[in-house]
């Protein structure tokens, strides 16, 4: 029987996952690729979820690394640095789509990692979107940054589907430059207009310490973070003492209500579904849930 690594069992994983997809590649596909018994990679990886946990961290790290070379490029504009990173990240995704989009579609309460990786995943990106944009805008886009970051991820996010259309497929380099000029726009926009930032920079910064602090922890450590943040979130909505002290409430019987053996699922249900009524904690509440598969 032939010996290999845990290595090589990540990089067939890597392979197959990246030209197939999460569903259609078997524990069996990995083990055939690598010439093993297929309990050889069980030795290594308790079930395929935690194998493809591991590729997808592993990948999220390798596009970081990555691209700190296009970063490196001093010589540049800072506009020109900025394409160029959108056009690598378009390619990068391109490259291992059925890793990074598979990794959104996999039922989250399958594994307890996953919570954890998405969100500090999450937090990640935001950062670098963060870093990119000050960068080219300075300081003079500060106030407003939050805002332009969302904005931005939005855009992102939303002409990659278009990018990976198989049937009329969208140019990386014509959709880079499109991207920066309506994001150069916008910039300009929130510089000369005085008007007041609907994200504060604060909850972003939030975000991101609150996402990178989920790695490593387990189920019930996560719902707690998602709680504590729900609690925070509330403190900051823009409402009156009484109905923010309900809200309060309404959480703290979520949490006992958690705290016990066999938890009521129908009462959580309806006490998440009125902390949903607020639209700023609807996707808190939504993270929840999927934790909790409810």
């Amino acid at each position: 029987m032939v010996s290999v690594t845990k290595e090589q069992i990540l990089r067939s994983a890597n392979y197959l996952f990246a030209k197939r997809g999460f569903p259609s590649t078997s524990i069996q596909d990995i083990a055939d690729d690598c010439g093993i018994a297929k309990g050889s990679v069980y030795k290594h990886f308790p079930s395929k979820e935690e194998l493809f946990n591991e590729v997808f961290e592993r990948s999220q790290n390798r596009f970081f690394e990555e691209v700190e070379e296009v970063v490196g490029i001093q010589d540049l504009p800072a506009k020109e640095r900025f394409t160029r990173q959108i056009i690598f990240r378009f390619q990068f995704f391109l490259e291992n789509k059925y890793i990074f989009i598979d990794y959104q579609e996999i039922p989250i309460e399958q594994n307890p990692k996953f919570v954890p990786l998405r969100m500090k995943t999450r937090a990640r990106f935001m950062n670098w979107h963060r870093e990119c944009l000050m960068n080219v805008y300075g300081d003079a886009i500060e106030n407003h940054l939050s805002d332009l970051v969302i904005l931005y991820k939005a855009m992102l996010r939303e002409y990659l589907f278009w990018i990976l259309d198989e049937n009329q497929p969208l140019s990386i380099e014509d959709t880079a430059e499109f991207i920066v000029d309506k994001v150069d726009l916008l910039a300009q926009h929130f510089i000369e207009k005085e008007t007041q930032p609907l994200i504060k920079n604060e909850s972003l910064e939030h975000f991101y310490q609150w996402g990178m602090s989920l790695q490593n922890k387990d189920k019930e450590e996560v719902m707690k973070s998602l709680l504590k943040h729900i609690s925070l979130m509330i403190t900051e909505l823009p409402t009156g003492n009484m109905e923010r002290s309900e809200l309060n409430e309404i959480t703290s019987l979520i949490s006992a209500e958690l705290g016990r053996t066999k938890p009521n699922i129908a009462l959580l249900k309806s006490l998440l579904s009125y902390l949903a009524k607020e639209r700023a904690l609807r996707s808190t509440i939504k993270q929840l849930e999927n934790v909790l598969s409810i």
